[in-house]
């Protein structure tokens, strides 16, 4: 089973009838096939945005290019204020949500579906479209130059031709990705020990199999390691214990359950491990401060305005 078996995702039409206003330049912002690929500059983008926005997971790869100003993003658990030079890249299936794109900033917003990169490179093997890879990256002079010059070569035939023209599209693609994984891959610390490769296993295996369990008993099994050896590992490397991250996680998955599916939430209690619905309740109220039902309702009410 894949995360997509199991792990509700949108796509861009969907997020757009979702997350923005309609205004007068939809038709001319929305081209053919823009399932598959759609750009804007930033500056044009986060007028229409109906942010903050809840926690979501797209079907589509998500770019977010900072030239200036500042964004907030939280990208599964790590929050990021990106600023001059940085940029995310969230995989497809990972959740996210943007918080704020202060008025001044300029940059470049993108999604990419996962069909048309892999037929870009024959096979995906950009680490930082890994499900649980870094996504943050902050770009050299040089690099800034390159990414900048193709981007804005994305934008222009996007304009003209939206996405109909992959023999276009795919190669500056691959272009704007080797010119991030040139940066990215300078970036990854070679040095890491025992602990902070245990941490990542964690991590990985939090990522995809959060409903398989909330024991963190059964994580330590599935790493070959001790309950205590996992519990002392991560919260020292982390400050936080396994059994906080896996509530944590929980309580995401649960986020993105009550805004991208029709379940009840004593459904999704079920889908997340709680046989009595109250249990999850109380779980969901600690972290999120509110009720799952009131979660719900705010987005609802904000989606339809």
């Amino acid at each position: 089973m894949t995360p997509s078996d199991f792990f509700p995702a949108i796509s861009p039409e969907m997020a757009r009838e979702r997350f923005l206003i309609k205004d007068a330049s939809w038709a001319e912002r929305f081209k053919e096939n823009f399932n598959q690929f759609i750009i804007a500059p930033l500056e044009y983008s986060w007028p229409v945005i109906k942010l903050p926005l809840p926690p979501s997971r797209t079907r589509n790869h998500a770019l977010i290019v900072v030239e200036s100003g500042q964004v907030d993003v939280t990208v599964g658990h790590q929050a990021y204020t990106l600023r001059s030079q940085e940029l995310v890249i969230v995989p497809a299936l990972q959740i996210f949500t943007i918080h704020a794109i202060r008025e001044d900033s300029i940059g470049f917003m993108s999604f990419i579906s996962q069909e048309l990169l892999l037929t870009t490179s024959g096979e995906s093997d950009f680490d930082f479209l890994k499900l649980t890879g870094n996504p943050h990256v902050t770009l050299p002079d040089a690099q800034t130059h390159y990414v900048k010059t193709i981007l804005n070569r994305l934008v222009i035939d996007y304009q003209e031709s939206g996405a109909a023209r992959t023999d276009l599209i795919r190669p500056y693609l691959l272009a704007l990705f080797a010119e991030i994984n040139r940066v990215y891959v300078g970036t990854i610390t070679a040095t890491t020990d025992a602990g902070d490769r245990l941490v990542q296993r964690f991590m990985d295996l939090l990522t995809i199999r959060i409903r398989e369990t909330r024991s963190a008993s059964q994580f330590a099994d599935w790493l070959n390691v001790s309950p205590n050896h996992l519990n002392k590992v991560v919260k020292s490397r982390t400050g936080k214990s396994p059994s906080v991250w896996i509530d944590e996680r929980v309580v995401l998955e649960a986020k993105v359950l009550l805004f991208q599916s029709d379940l009840t939430v004593t459904q999704i209690a079920q889908e997340m491990g709680f046989s009595d619905p109250s249990t999850f309740g109380k779980l969901f109220r600690k972290y999120a401060q509110m009720s799952p039902t009131a979660f719900r309702n705010q987005y609802v009410d904000a989606t339809f305005e």
